[in-house]
């Protein structure tokens, strides 16, 4: 994964809380949770980690659903949310800088995810974290739905990714990996398999299912993409 550093297997939610309390914060692909009936989605929303960082973090949500954003925003659930395409965040007005950039699972839906990497770079400090995770293409689980006949890519995803390929694409548009582990999500607790899962990929995190990396700008944005991806 990255020389020298011990990759873990973590929660993601946890993790990225944990990483935010009281900064200021970018969610990119905030909502979701288009495709539900309204009450499920109050109460997904309620439960979601865009509502988390809401509470600990002086966060901004991106994300392209114009009715879900305006639907929460008349239900009062999020006020916090501008509609935009996380491929074009330059479009936005954005004036702040953040301390912290989230793009959860969205990478692997974007047909151009240079353009949100790009985009990224004028809402970052120095030392700004940028944090996405995303289905892990070598991980574990994704290899035995293979194996059985059973994996089915998900409806809107147009790529998939390992550690190599993403940290490759971070390079190549001026960023600097800095952590790369594998996590499990929120819902992954209610699966009667989880807990054994969890005492496996504790001990062998590079299996895990879903990559999480935490990323800066790079020293020098000088190097030109040829340089940078080799």
């Amino acid at each position: 994964m990255i020389r020298g550093q011990a990759v873990k297997y973590v929660s993601r939610d946890e993790y990225i809380l944990e990483r935010v309390q009281n900064r200021k914060v970018l969610h990119l692909g905030c909502v979701g949770f288009a495709d539900l009936d309204t009450d499920e989605r109050i109460r997904l929303a309620r439960q979601s980690l865009h509502f988390s960082l809401t509470s600990v973090a002086d966060c901004i949500g991106v994300d392209y659903s114009k009715d879900v954003v305006e639907y929460f925003r008349r239900e009062g659930v999020f006020d916090n949310i501008v509609v935009g395409n996380a491929e074009r965040l330059q479009e936005l007005e954005l004036q702040a800088r953040f301390d912290v950039i989230v793009a959860g699972d969205i990478i692997e839906h974007l047909s151009n995810p240079g353009l949100m990497l790009d985009g990224i770079h004028s809402l970052c400090r120095p030392d700004t974290d940028v944090i996405l995770s995303t289905p892990h293409s070598f991980g574990l689980p994704n290899f035995l739905r293979h194996v059985s006949g059973r994996f089915h890519e998900g409806a809107e995803h147009v790529m998939c990714f390992n550690a190599q390929n993403l940290r490759n694409l971070l390079l190549r548009h001026a960023f600097d990996v800095v952590e790369l582990h594998t996590c499990y999500q929120a819902n992954a607790k209610r699966s009667q398999l989880f807990a054994i899962g969890r005492t496996f990929f504790e001990l062998m995190p590079f299996l895990g299912g879903t990559l999480l990396v935490v990323a800066r700008p790079a020293r020098s944005n000088l190097r030109s993409p040829r340089e940078a991806s080799a």
